[in-house]
């Protein structure tokens, strides 16, 4: 019965997120880029789901656009620049305004280390680091095989159409990083049930 359930809430996130027309279009693109194991991933895939069922359009509040990949034979920060630069050329060559992130996954430790100074395990791939992102509506990837979306939600669905905000914690992860996130979407959403760290 719980596989139904999942089966029925990735069918149904499926079509709300066809129907955001920019972030299909950016998905073809990004999908046409070759890069491995990739995904458009948090937000922006959360986010069009909650305005489809708030009414409003689809973008409505979306700030950024998060690429992740993964790389392990090149972990250059100049790899990163190069599919920034391509992505955020083409959105804004298509009028699309977002920030663009993109993040080779197979380096965030050395990321980490070089900007907190903390030591992690590297991820073993773009799966391994959204298991570990910071709340269970923000651990959803999107990607393409051929013509076919394909989701990527390790916590399932259903707190994202029941609008609850839930901690994943892990050791890297923390209350103050957790709260600032669960803050900022409280400031643009409605009706959030967030759960304390």
């Amino acid at each position: 019965m719980q596989y139904e359930v999942l089966d029925e809430q990735v069918k149904q996130a499926v079509l709300i997120l066809k129907n955001n027309i920019e972030l299909m279009d950016i998905l073809d693109f990004i999908y046409k880029l070759s890069l491995p194991n990739f995904y458009i991933a948090a937000g922006s895939i959360f986010q069009t789901i909650w305005n489809y069922y708030d009414n409003k359009p689809l973008n409505d509040k979306i700030k950024d656009i998060d690429v992740i990949y993964y790389n392990n034979e090149d972990l250059s920060v100049d790899t990163d620049i190069k599919y920034y630069n391509l992505i955020n050329d083409y959105c804004i060559k298509k009028g699309y305004k977002y920030e663009i992130d993109v993040s080779n996954e197979a380096r965030m430790h050395l990321w980490k280390k070089e900007k907190f100074n903390i030591d992690v395990e590297q991820y073993i791939n773009s799966e391994d680091a959204i298991n570990k992102w910071i709340a269970t509506v923000h651990a959803i990837g999107i990607t393409k095989d051929n013509d076919n979306i394909k989701i990527y939600a390790p916590y399932g669905l259903s707190d994202i159409y029941s609008r609850t905000i839930r901690p994943i914690k892990h050791k890297y992860n923390t209350k103050e990083i957790y709260d600032k996130k669960a803050k900022s979407w409280s400031e643009r959403f409605s009706n959030l049930n967030i759960i304390e760290w």
